[in-house]
């Protein structure tokens, strides 16, 4: 049978369930709960609580999973109370042939997928998008220094754990700041760690008992610092001021940085609601003014592809054929013509015709 025919006869209404790949999915699931022929899985090795109020999660990834490079992050994606939410966490492992992935969550008492996330046992399965981020030490080149605080050395961690397998182990310096020594996060770990690698040096800054860490305690504890290419991760505030002095020394190009922060959208109750048109779906979705395209897509039942959730990977990107749009990291609208956008990022400010 020529290939074209045998193509259109599989499509025919006969073999409709056959392929069905969410019918596929949930039947592969009945063996194996991280099955799936459309999204990356993982299931749950092991809950490691590091210390008060921070744990790790050690994870196994399903064949989707593309793998990362250290000091990448995921969105990890739980249901709760019937609704898919999602965060993002750095990966604090180093790749390894074994493919499992480490996230280190710290507990936000206001915060709902960290708590739940606390509460997953081995077997549990939760959702993952691929690894996203520019915030590599991959190619490092000569001395680093690495500048975190409270859960920002997460990705920290990871660069570590991945140069101390190379055979020629880099030049590097970790500055850590953290309320009191109970909650510093890898304590154990990193002493080991600088015990077998001379070349890493280890400032651990208390501030419940040295103040707080600042510019001039930093250029004291790190002398050189303006011949290092620096990596930077932690609260907005403590990054400002890191960020200030690599300005003020004419150094800026040498500082990378992580932010954790995440737009937050909220449609507001009286807001007007504007209908999203798919190309391929009948029904689409609705969203309001205040309310990212991404969040009214989930809610609605639909999946699209999606990873760092703050218009920084395009993992979200699609076609606008039609309507206006509010880009929030920029506060731009758009055109009403054919155009490119983040979902993650944008709210609707008309009707709209999405390709996804």
């Amino acid at each position: 049978m020529p290939l074209a025919l045998a193509n259109t006869f599989w499509r025919t209404p006969l073999f409709h369930p056959l392929n069905d790949t969410q019918a596929w999915n949930r039947i592969g699931q009945l063996l194996n709960r991280r099955w799936s022929l459309t999204e990356c899985r993982a299931s749950v090795l092991s809950v490691v609580q590091e210390c008060p109020g921070v744990f790790s999660l050690i994870l196994r990834p399903n064949r989707l999973f593309k793998g990362f490079q250290a000091g990448q992050h995921v969105a990890l994606e739980l249901e709760i109370n019937g609704v898919r939410k999602t965060r993002i966490f750095s990966i604090s492992n180093a790749p390894s042939a074994k493919g499992l992935i480490r996230l280190t969550i710290k507990i936000n008492p206001q915060g709902s997928v960290s708590k739940a996330a606390s509460q997953l046992k081995k077997g549990d399965v939760v959702g993952l998008s691929q690894a996203a981020g520019e915030f590599t030490g991959e190619t490092l080149e000569g001395g680093a220094l690495l500048v975190s605080a409270g859960s920002g050395i997460t990705p920290m961690m990871s660069m570590l754990e991945s140069w101390a397998a190379q055979e020629e182990k880099p030049d590097v310096v970790l500055v850590h700041s953290c309320r009191r020594e109970d909650e510093l996060i890898f304590g154990q770990s990193l002493r080991t760690l600088v015990h077998l690698w001379p070349g890493l040096k280890l400032h651990f800054h208390f501030s419940a008992t040295d103040g707080h860490l600042d510019a001039a305690r930093l250029t004291e504890l790190v002398p050189d610092l303006d011949s290092r290419v620096a990596f930077l991760c932690g609260p907005e505030t403590f990054q400002t001021w890191v960020q200030d002095l690599y300005h003020a020394r004419g150094i800026h190009q040498k500082l990378k940085q992580e932010h954790f922060r995440q737009l937050r959208f909220r449609a507001l109750p009286d807001a007007e609601r504007h209908h999203v048109h798919i190309a391929g779906n009948r029904t689409g979705f609705s969203a309001g003014n205040g309310q990212s395209l991404l969040e009214a897509a989930e809610q609605s039942g639909l999946k699209p592809a999606f990873g760092c959730r703050r218009g920084i990977c395009m993992s979200c990107q699609c076609k606008k054929t039609s309507g206006i749009v509010r880009n929030q990291l920029t506060q731009l609208d758009s055109s009403d013509s054919e155009e490119w956008i983040q979902l993650c990022i944008s709210t609707p400010l008309s009707d709209l015709h999405l390709e996804l």
